[in-house]
């Protein structure tokens, strides 16, 4: 597994602002192949700063504006471990009946702790957490705070699989590492 950030430059990525843009460039970077199963996550998060969590080393060079790329371990943390972690992603649930099934609905800022603590259950417990609006339909959220590792492999794979709606389009990707 890779977790690359790709330093970019602004000016030589037209387009990319788009979340929609950035992510097939991501795409085509990690896996040309449109049908491929290969997992892929991306966060902008700024406008000089593309990270990308994936399968397999993306080809940095085929990202609009890129101009270098740094490699880092996928970290895993043990059990009782306090993390910092961050997570953009846009918090939405379904409404059927059977809560899997009906449409996506936004979820309002009051059920952010609930439904976070159901998104990262037996993964880890968040102790704190802050987010703000980031903008966008649904509308994204930058989500960031400490939390206690429950399972390590839990939450690995999470940070494999990704949280929430938009995953093609640049949310959730989560970011953890071990708090200082």
């Amino acid at each position: 597994m890779y977790l690359t950030n790709i330093v970019l430059d602004p000016e030589r990525a037209p387009g990319m602002q788009e979340w929609t843009v950035m992510g097939r460039a991501v795409r085509g970077a990690v896996d040309p192949d449109p049908a491929s199963k290969a997992r892929v996550l991306w966060s902008r998060l700024s406008p000089d700063m593309l990270l990308v969590s994936s399968d397999t080393a993306p080809a940095w060079g085929k990202v609009p504006g890129a101009v270098s790329s740094t490699f880092h371990p996928l970290p895993l943390h043990e059990e009782g471990e306090t993390v910092e972690w961050e997570l953009i992603t846009a918090p939405t649930e379904r409404r059927g009946e059977d809560g899997r099934s009906g449409k996506r609905v936004p979820v309002a800022e009051p059920g952010f702790h609930a439904w976070l603590d159901g998104r990262l259950a037996g993964a880890m417990d968040v102790t704190s957490v802050e987010w703000r609006r980031l903008g966008g339909r649904p509308a994204r959220y930058h989500f960031e705070g400490l939390a206690t590792v429950v399972d390590g492999e839990r939450l690995r794979e999470l940070s494999l699989q990704g949280i929430g709606a938009g995953l093609q389009t640049g949310a959730g990707l989560l970011l953890t590492q071990e708090a200082l």
